[in-house]
């Protein structure tokens, strides 16, 4: 399977759930399958889509959906690490496993002996074709504008002391 066609699956039961995607051409393959504010695309942060996701999870009772490369999850295995410690019901990890850094030249990656599923909580690796969608354009938006659209879509007004989501911290 193409990772494109993987990510029009998960995309296909998404209803309010919020995305963050992990940076290159997943980003990319998401804004193409189905752009929407609701969607967090990550610019130039390899490996940070779950401490993001994590951070979201926390703080929302919405659900969390996170879609990382094979690439940027073994950059991040602390992450996964405390995900499986936390165990948040909200926050789903999927991870589009190509065997290669995809977005940087196919240059392959040791993911075929990591047991992601083990490591973290709620991981469902999805094994995909190498290389990347031809045609795939960059995102329009600039990282400010995308970063502003999310926080619009979520409900924060960042001057005014309110939280992202609704859930209470209380203890």
């Amino acid at each position: 399977m193409r990772r494109i066609e993987a990510i029009r699956q998960i995309m296909a039961q998404v209803t309010d759930e919020l995305v963050i995607a992990t940076t290159g051409m997943i980003s990319r393959e998401l804004y193409v399958v189905r752009d929407r504010p609701e969607n967090f695309y990550m610019c130039g942060s390899m490996g940070c889509a779950l401490p993001i996701g994590l951070g979201l999870a926390l703080c929302t009772d919405r659900r969390v959906i996170v879609l990382d490369g094979d690439g940027a999850a073994l950059m991040s295995l602390g992450s996964l690490v405390l995900s499986r410690y936390l165990a948040l019901p909200n926050l789903v990890h999927y991870i589009l496993d190509n065997g290669t850094y995809a977005s940087t030249g196919d240059q392959p990656t040791c993911s075929r002996s990591v047991d992601f599923e083990a490591l973290g909580h709620n991981v469902k690796v999805i094994r995909v074709e190498p290389g990347n969608e031809p045609g795939i354009p960059r995102i329009p938006y600039n990282p400010r504008e995308m970063l502003q659209r999310f926080m619009q879509a979520i409900g924060h007004r960042s001057e005014r002391g309110t939280a992202v989501g609704e859930r209470s911290h209380q203890g």
